[in-house]
C-alpha cells in the first residue's frame, strides 16, 4: 500500500551499483522499510512502498523503461551520494526523470532526501541537492560508510526514518482528496458510504469532508469541492442540502462529479423534479458529469478507479511558470523525453513535454490537454521527427491562438533531415542551438 495518494511508490532509492557491492544499500533499504512501517503503521508497506531495483525489476522487464516509470511515479527520491553516484549516467537519468513529475502540490525540496556514504566533490551537485537537507552515513574515518547494524548506523537510520515519515505525511496532506457526499438516512446507504470510504482510502486517496456537519456551511462546502479531484454524491431519498451540494459541485469541483443511485433505490418526487431541471440546464462538458443508475456497488467502484486514474493530478503536466514546453506527437515522445534530459543537463530552466500523450485519452480530452499545455509555457519548441508535418502545423496554429506572446521555433530530428531543412531553413538542429534559443527566450544565460 502506498502512503502518498496518486504515486506508485513512496520512495525511490537511487544508487550506484558499486556502492552495494557488499550489500550496504540493500540492508539500508530493508531496515528503512521496517522502521517506516513502525512509524506509519499498516498504511506503509515496505514491499509495495519502496522501489529498489534489485528486488523490483523482474526478468524480461525493460530495465531503463522500468526505472523511468518508477522514478517518475515515486513521491520521494533517496539518492545515495558517492563519487560513483555523481558520475553514473543511470543515476543522472533517474534523478532527471524523478524531477519531471512530482506529487500534486509538492516542491522539489520536499521530495528529495539524500544520504551520503562517501566523500564527494560538492561542485558536482546541482542546486536541488545543495539545498536539500542531507544526512551523513560516513564513519569516523570520513571515507567509508558506517557499518550496517552498528549502534551508530542504527541511530542514524532511525533519525533518517523520522525525517522521511514527516516528509511523507506532508505530501499525503497535500494530495488532492475525493469528496464523498452525504448518504440518505438508511442503514444500507450509510453502510455503502462507509464501505466506499474504506475502498477509496485503500486506493491511497483521502476522503473529505472529515465531518458531515461541515456540509451545512456553504463556504466550507465550496472550498472542499474546489480542492477535490473527484466528487461523489448519492441519489435516492436525497435531501435538499444534498441536491444543493450537487449543484455546487458542478461549479466548484475541478474534477468530475458522479451522481450515484444505488441499485434497487427509487427517486423521490422532489428528486425527480429537481434532476430533470438540473440536467436540462447543465452547461458543462459531459466528461465532468456522470450519473450512474442501476449499477451495483462494485461497478461504482470501477468507475471511481477509472476516473481517479484519468484525472489524477500530475505535476509533470502542470506548466505553470514553465520556461519552455516541448511539442510533439506520439511517434516522437521518446525523442522529446531525451531532449528534455539533454536540456536539463545544460540549463536550469523548467522545461516540460506533453506527458499526456503517453495515456489513452479521448479526442476531446486530448484537445483540453493541449489547450492547457500550450497556455502554460513561455516558449514552444516543436519537435519535427517521425510525425506528420500537417498535424504539427495544426498544433502550431493552436499555439499561436492559445499563447500569442510565446516564442516558437522548430527542432528537426531524423528521418529526412535534409528535406526538412529545405522546409525550415532556420530550424534548430542540436542541443547547443536549443540552449541558445531558451536563454534568449528567457533573457538568461545557460
Amino acid at each position: 500500500m502506498r502512503y502518498v495518494p496518486g504515486c506508485q511508490y513512496d520512495l525511490f532509492i537511487s544508487y550506484a551499483i558499486a556502492d552495494d557491492c557488499d550489500g550496504w544499500v540493500g540492508q539500508f533499504e530493508k531496515a528503512l522499510g521496517k522502521e517506516l512501517n513502525q512509524l506509519l503503521g499498516r498504511q506503509f508497506s515496505p514491499k509495495d512502498s519502496i522501489f529498489f531495483d534489485k528486488r523490483d525489476i523482474e526478468v524480461a522487464q525493460s530495465f531503463p523503461e522500468t526505472l523511468t516509470h518508477a522514478s517518475r511515479d515515486s513521491a520521494i527520491l533517496i539518492p545515495v551520494l558517492s563519487p560513483g553516484y555523481l558520475t553514473s549516467p543511470w543515476c543522472h537519468r533517474e534523478r532527471t526523470d524523478f524531477f519531471s513529475k512530482l506529487p500534486y502540490g509538492a516542491e522539489p525540496a520536499g521530495c528529495l532526501a539524500p544520504i551520503q556514504i562517501r566523500p564527494i566533490d560538492e561542485s558536482g551537485l546541482d542546486k536541488h541537492y545543495r539545498d536539500a537537507q542531507r544526512l551523513s552515513f560516513l564513519s569516523d574515518d570520513g571515507q567509508t560508510p558506517i557499518a550496517t547494524g552498528s549502534p551508530a548506523w542504527t541511530s542514524r537510520l532511525r533519525e533518517f526514518a523520522g525525517q522521511i515519515r514527516n516528509a511523507l505525511q506532508r505530501l499525503r496532506q497535500k494530495s488532492r482528496p475525493v469528496f464523498l457526499g452525504k448518504a440518505p438516512e438508511t442503514d444500507r446507504a450509510q453502510n455503502l458510504r462507509t464501505w466506499l470510504r474504506m475502498e477509496v482510502e485503500r486506493g491511497y486517496f483521502r476522503i473529505i469532508p472529515e465531518y458531515l456537519q461541515s456540509l451545512d456551511d456553504p463556504e466550507v462546502l465550496r472550498v472542499g469541492l474546489g480542492e477535490a479531484a473527484l466528487a461523489i454524491h448519492f441519489l435516492g431519498e436525497a435531501d435538499d442540502a444534498t441536491m444543493g451540494a450537487i449543484e455546487t459541485s458542478i461549479v466548484a469541483c475541478s474534477g468530475p462529479t458522479i451522481l450515484y443511485q444505488p441499485f434497487g433505490t427509487k427517486l423521490t418526487t422532489d428528486e425527480q423534479m429537481w434532476l430533470a431541471d438540473f440536467e436540462r440546464d447543465l452547461k458543462i462538458t459531459s466528461g465532468l458529469y456522470q450519473r450512474l443508475t442501476g449499477k451495483n456497488d462494485q461497478e461504482l467502484l470501477s468507475v471511481i478507479d477509472e476516473q481517479l486514474t484519468r484525472f489524477k493530478p500530475a505535476s509533470g503536466n502542470d506548466l505553470s511558470d514553465a520556461e519552455m514546453g516541448l511539442i510533439c506527437e506520439e511517434q516522437d515522445i521518446a525523442g522529446v523525453r531525451q531532449l528534455k534530459h539533454d536540456i536539463a543537463a545544460r540549463h536550469s530552466a523548467k522545461v516540460e513535454y506533453p506527458e499526456f500523450l503517453e495515456s489513452r485519452l479521448t479526442a476531446m480530452d486530448r484537445l483540453r490537454k493541449w489547450t492547457e499545455y500550450l497556455r502554460g509555457a513561455e516558449a514552444h519548441l516543436f519537435y519535427y521527427g517521425a510525425a506528420e508535418r500537417d498535424r504539427l502545423d495544426i498544433i502550431w496554429q493552436k499555439a499561436q491562438q492559445s499563447r500569442p506572446d510565446a516564442q516558437r521555433e522548430w527542432f528537426l530530428a531524423p528521418p529526412d533531415i535534409d528535406r526538412k531543412r529545405e522546409q525550415y531553413p532556420d530550424a534548430l538542429l542540436n542541443i547547443d542551438q536549443v540552449v541558445q534559443f531558451l536563454s534568449k527566450a528567457k533573457g538568461t544565460q545557460p
